[in-house]
C-alpha cells in the first residue's frame, strides 16, 4: 500500500512538472515572437530615421550659400544612397544639367527606378537608383522622389537668389554710381545715402532729419518747407522742387551757391513707409541758362538798336537835306523863296514826327503801360475793333466775317489794348492782301475752347512763309517798305501781360491766321454746343 501511495505521488510531481515545461515552452515561443516583431519595428524605426536624416541633411543644403550646384548634387546623392536599403547593392546616379554624381564608376546593375527633375517649369536633369539582386521598396521609390522634389526647390531657390543677388549688385553699382543724390529717410533717420549725395550733402538732409531749413536760399525756403510739409503728411506721393543752397568749402572761405533738382515719393522699403529723395545737381544748366538769357538778351538789344538806328537815319538824313537847302533858299534870298522854305519846314516837320513815332513805339514795347485789368465781354471788345478799321476796310474792297460765340464767359482784360491788338491784327491782314486780285476777305471769330477764350482773326492773302513765322514776333522784323516791326511784336508782349498766347499759322483754304488764347475771369464749364452770331458787313 505504502508503494502504491508513493507511486501515485511521483506521478502526480511527473505530471506537475510536464505542465510546468508546457507552460515554460509557451511562454518562450510568446518571448520569441515578442523578440522578432521588436527587432522588426527596431529596424523599422531605424529605416525611418534614416530616411528623415536622409530629408534633413538634403534640405539644409539650401542654407549653405558658398555651396557650388555640383557639391550639393554629391552630397545629396551620397545621403541618398546611405539612407537606402541594402546599400552595397544600390547604385545612385543624379545629373542636372552639366553637372553628375555617380555612386559607382562604372554602372554594373539594371536600372529600376528613375525621376524626372524640373525646375522652373523644364525638365533639367534626372535621378536615377539602380539594383542588383534587391528591388526597391515602394518607401525606398517615395524616398528617391523626395529628393528629387527637394533638389528641385533647392536649385529654384538657388538660381533665384543669385537672379536676386546679382541684380542687386547690379542695382547698387548703378546707384552707387549715379550722378544723381540719392537717399532714403525711414522713421526721422537717414538709412541709405549713396557717393553723390554725400558730395552734394546739404541742407535737404537736415531738413529730413530735425526739420532744420538753415543754408537754403531765403528766397526757396518758403517752397521747399511747404513741399517738405505736404510729403511728410502724404498728402504728395511724388514732389519736384528746384531750390538753392549754399555749401560751405573748408578751403574756402565763401560758401558756394549750389542749385539742385530734387524729386521726393513715398516708397515702401524693408517692409516699411519710407522717403526716397532723388537729387541732381543742376548748378552748371542754370549758369548756363542765365548765361543763354543774358545771350539772347543782348542779341534782342543788338536787333533792338540796329532797328532804331535803321528807323531813325533815313528821317535824319532827310533833316539834313532839308536843312542844306533852306540854307541854300536863305542865303539867296529870291522872290519865292519864304513859299518854298515853308515847304521844307513841313519836310522837317514831317521827318520829326517820323523819328518821333518810331522812339514811341520802342517805348511802348519796351516798357509798355500796365493793363488796367476788368471783366469784360471779349465780343463788344472785338466790335470796337472792327468798327474802328471799318472805313478803312471798304476803302480797300476787303469784306469782313465774323463769327462770335454767343454766351462767352467773361475774361479779365484791358479792353483798350485788347482792341489795339485786334485792330493791329485785322491792319496787318489788310495790308497783307493789298497785292492780291481775288476776293478779299479776313474773317475774326471768337469761342470758349478748353476752358480759354480763343479768338482768330484769318485772311485770304498769300500767308506766311514757315521761315517767317518762327521770327514774326521778333521785334524790328518786317517785310514791309516803310514798317517798323514793332506791331506785332507789341501785339505779342500785350496778350502775354494777360497771361494769354499769340500765334500764327497759315490756313487750309489759304491765308494766315493768327490766333488769341485768353484765360476766363473764373472757373469755366463748356455747355454743350456753342452758339454763333454770324456778321457780314
Amino acid at each position: 500500500m505504502e508503494e502504491e501511495a508513493t507511486t501515485r505521488g511521483l506521478n502526480s510531481e511527473v505530471e506537475a512538472l510536464r505542465c510546468r515545461i508546457s507552460e515554460l515552452e509557451a511562454k518562450e515561443a510568446v518571448y520569441s515572437r515578442s523578440e522578432k516583431e521588436f527587432a522588426e519595428r527596431t529596424e523599422e524605426l531605424e529605416r525611418r530615421i534614416r530616411e528623415a536624416n536622409c530629408l534633413y541633411e538634403v534640405s539644409r543644403l539650401v542654407a549653405d550659400k558658398g555651396l557650388s550646384s555640383e557639391e550639393m548634387i554629391r552630397k545629396a546623392g551620397r545621403e541618398l544612397l546611405t539612407s537606402l536599403g541594402h546599400a552595397g547593392d544600390r547604385q545612385v546616379r543624379i545629373a542636372i544639367g552639366n553637372h553628375l554624381f555617380d555612386s559607382r564608376p562604372s554602372p554594373s546593375s539594371s536600372l529600376t527606378f528613375y525621376c524626372e527633375i524640373t525646375i522652373n517649369g523644364a525638365p533639367t536633369g534626372l535621378l536615377e537608383v539602380h539594383y542588383d539582386k534587391y528591388p526597391l521598396a515602394e518607401r525606398e521609390k517615395q524616398l528617391a522622389t523626395d529628393v528629387a522634389g527637394l533638389l528641385e526647390r533647392i536649385i529654384e531657390q538657388k538660381r533665384t537668389e543669385k537672379t536676386i543677388l546679382e541684380n542687386e549688385r547690379s542695382f547698387r553699382t548703378l546707384v552707387e554710381n549715379s550722378p544723381t543724390g540719392i537717399f532714403i529717410v525711414q522713421n526721422g533717420q537717414v538709412v541709405y545715402e549713396n557717393p553723390e549725395e554725400k558730395r552734394l550733402s546739404g541742407p535737404l538732409v537736415r531738413l529730413f532729419r530735425d526739420g532744420d531749413l538753415s543754408g537754403i536760399h531765403p528766397a526757396d525756403m518758403e517752397r521747399v518747407e511747404e513741399g517738405f510739409r505736404k510729403i511728410m503728411a502724404g498728402e504728395e506721393r511724388n514732389l519736384d522742387i528746384d531750390f538753392r543752397f549754399l555749401v560751405t568749402d573748408p578751403a574756402d572761405a565763401v560758401p558756394q551757391r549750389k542749385w539742385v533738382h530734387c524729386r521726393a515719393s513715398l516708397i515702401d522699403y524693408m517692409g516699411s513707409e519710407a522717403i526716397l529723395v532723388n537729387k541732381l545737381d543742376v548748378t552748371r544748366t542754370k549758369e548756363l541758362e542765365f548765361l543763354l538769357r543774358a545771350e539772347d538778351k543782348m542779341a534782342s538789344l543788338g536787333r533792338v538798336t540796329s532797328g532804331i538806328a535803321h528807323e531813325i537815319r533815313n528821317p535824319l538824313s532827310g533833316i539834313n537835306i532839308y536843312l542844306s537847302n533852306l540854307e541854300k533858299i536863305i542865303g539867296e534870298d529870291r522872290s519865292g523863296s519864304k513859299e518854298k522854305a515853308k515847304q521844307i519846314i513841313g519836310q522837317l516837320r514831317s521827318a520829326s514826327d517820323r523819328i518821333e513815332s518810331v522812339i514811341r513805339r520802342v517805348m511802348d514795347f519796351a516798357k509798355p503801360r500796365e493793363p488796367k485789368f476788368a471783366k469784360v465781354n471779349i465780343n463788344q471788345v472785338i466790335l470796337n475793333a472792327v468798327n474802328f478799321s471799318s472805313t478803312t476796310l471798304r476803302k480797300a474792297n476787303v469784306h469782313l466775317t465774323m463769327a462770335l460765340a454767343e454766351d462767352l464767359p467773361l475774361c479779365h482784360v484791358d479792353h483798350h489794348l485788347m482792341e489795339q491788338v485786334i485792330l493791329n491784327l485785322v491792319t496787318n491782314a489788310e495790308d497783307a492782301m493789298r497785292q492780291c486780285t481775288a476776293e478779299k476777305v479776313i474773317q475774326v471769330t471768337s469761342a470758349a475752347q478748353d476752358g480759354r477764350i480763343v479768338i482768330t482773326v484769318g485772311d485770304s492773302g498769300p500767308g506766311v512763309p514757315l521761315h517767317m513765322r518762327r521770327r514774326i514776333f521778333d521785334p524790328f522784323y518786317t517785310t514791309k517798305d516803310g514798317g517798323t516791326g514793332i506791331g506785332l511784336s507789341l501785339c505779342h508782349r500785350i496778350v502775354v501781360d494777360h497771361g494769354g498766347s499769340l500765334t500764327v499759322d497759315n490756313r487750309d483754304a489759304g491765308g494766315a491766321e493768327f490766333k488769341i488764347e485768353l484765360p476766363l475771369a473764373g472757373e469755366y464749364r463748356k455747355a454743350p454746343g456753342d452758339k454763333f452770331l454770324h456778321i457780314r458787313d
